[in-house]
């Protein structure tokens, strides 16, 4: 598995207080997504897991080291949602917690990682409560979310929480330099639309949907003046909540020219399509459909089986009613 050099810091801070012997034996790992904590509590487990770790390192050669880079540990627990499913139940949490509760299998300890915290059921939290405030000795539990806020309050105050920040611009993107090689704006714009986290970013410049980008920076200077709706098609292409998001990226570009501030331009190599907006849009007009951006992306993201067009159609024809009153 990839190390990412910004989690070294986060990970010699959890080993160091296993080492003191100062570990809760519940940790909450917070972090925005493409930041790799999957390597951080890979990272942790193969030292827990360590019969003889060396320093801050696992050794790499005991059996259960080698057990784990088999992906075979008896005592390693990964529990994530099933495929298609959006929440993690309850039967596989009452299998885990009825484990964890025998001699561990290899004599040392065991480790529960649950990937996606936040789609935790409620019947699948109330039978983990028990276990994570009262653990057998030398179980640990490593939760990892982007969503905080969407835990229960009755098992993050079980928890201690460990925030993953993203790393300084400089060091992500020189990070993503060694990994790509993209000009210097498609790297920064790529990095600031996945909220600094630089292995999002690279995710996101390789995937296909990234020329979907290139082409609604070419449709807005072609829809612009007065025909928003030319720019549907691009918009309902899933996911369309990212589309909504990135349109709001450009507005909110648009804004900061008119206020004559270019240095933290989020779409760097996009700059015509913002200007473009700026010309023709007057501040109030920007924070409007800044706005409505914001509360059709809510929608996009949090209504199941939403009318994806239909919302849409809706955000652009708002669009160019402002556009057309402003003529």
């Amino acid at each position: 598995m990839q190390w990412f050099p910004w989690l070294t810091p986060y990970y010699k801070q959890l080993i160091g207080q296993h080492q003191a012997q100062q570990a809760h034996p519940a940790q909450i790992v917070h972090a925005h997504e493409g930041m790799g904590v999957e390597a951080l509590v890979w990272g942790v487990a193969r030292w827990l897991l360590c019969e003889t770790p060396q320093g801050h390192k696992a050794c790499g050669h005991c059996h259960g080291c080698q057990l784990m880079l088999a992906n075979n540990h008896p005592d390693w627990y990964p529990i994530v949602a099933e495929k298609g499913k959006q929440l993690i139940g309850i039967d596989v949490i009452r299998e885990t917690c009825e484990k964890v509760w025998h001699s561990p299998q290899q004599g040392g300890a065991r480790v529960i990682w649950i990937d996606g915290a936040q789609r935790l059921s409620e019947s699948a939290v109330n039978a983990l409560l028990k276990t994570v405030e009262e653990p057998p000795a030398n179980c640990w539990f490593l939760f990892t979310t982007p969503q905080l806020s969407q835990l229960p309050a009755t098992l993050r105050s079980r928890c201690v929480v460990t925030n993953i920040l993203p790393p300084e611009e400089s060091q992500g993107l020189a990070w993503l330099a060694r990994e790509s090689q993209l000009p210097e704006q498609t790297l920064l714009t790529a990095l600031r639309l996945s909220g600094g986290a630089p292995a999002q970013a690279l995710e996101l410049m390789n995937a296909p949907r990234w020329q979907k980008r290139s082409q609604l920076a070419e449709g807005l200077r072609a829809a612009l003046p007065r025909q928003p709706m030319q720019l549907l098609p691009i918009l309902v292409d899933e996911p369309s909540s990212e589309k909504i998001y990135w349109l709001m990226a450009f507005l909110l570009d648009a804004l900061k020219l008119q206020r004559g501030s270019q240095t933290w331009l989020t779409h760097v190599d996009g700059y015509e399509a913002s200007h473009s907006l700026r010309s023709l849009m007057d501040e109030h007009s920007l924070q409007q459909m800044v706005t409505r951006c914001r509360d059709c992306h809510a929608l996009l993201t949090q209504t199941p089986q939403v009318n994806t067009e239909l919302v849409i159609s809706d955000l652009l024809l708002a669009w160019e009613t402002l556009l057309n009153n402003a003529y």
